[in-house]
């Protein structure tokens, strides 16, 4: 099963979903969202928000954690679920934060070289055919790393 999740990476925070602690955990995804409201009840960790996503078979609702807070709260429910799966998640965290902060390095130079391409365009007057070869190489950069930020869940992570 592959989904992916669009926006997973607005901002600068990583993110997790509660389909990723399935995949790491093993545990039904059921499961995994009965624990974070259970949690949550008990004033353990806070209740992170939901968003809805398409998978292969029918929509999804998944619990969104993101920040310092949503990351320690994530530990805490892989812990609840299946202690031996708790540096498998904290790798993960690891991971999405690198692979986060590199992106969006990548995503700022694109961008930036997009409005400097234009402003000397426009000024120098270059020509309407070199500011279009260098537009569209500027923005599919910028879309091809916009997908590359898209979390891609898979059986391996």
């Amino acid at each position: 099963m592959e989904l992916i999740l669009s926006d997973l990476f607005s901002g600068n925070a990583a993110k997790m979903t509660s389909l990723d602690i399935e995949v790491v955990t093993g545990s039904r995804h059921s499961d995994v969202k009965r624990t974070v409201k259970r949690l949550a009840a008990r004033g353990v960790i806070e209740l992170p928000p939901t968003a809805q996503i398409s998978t292969t078979t029918k929509p999804t609702t998944v619990f969104v954690f993101s920040g310092d807070k949503a990351k320690r709260d994530s530990l805490i429910v892989v812990a609840q679920l299946s202690p031996e799966f708790t540096a498998d998640i904290v790798d993960r965290w690891i991971y999405l934060e690198k692979q986060n902060k590199t992106l969006t390095k990548q995503l700022e130079y694109w961008q930036t070289k997009e409005v400097d391409d234009f402003s000397v365009g426009s000024f120098h007057g270059k020509g309407l055919a070199k500011r279009k070869e260098t537009k569209n190489l500027n923005n599919g950069m910028i879309q091809k790393i916009k997908n590359q930020m898209q979390l891609k869940l898979g059986v391996e992570l």
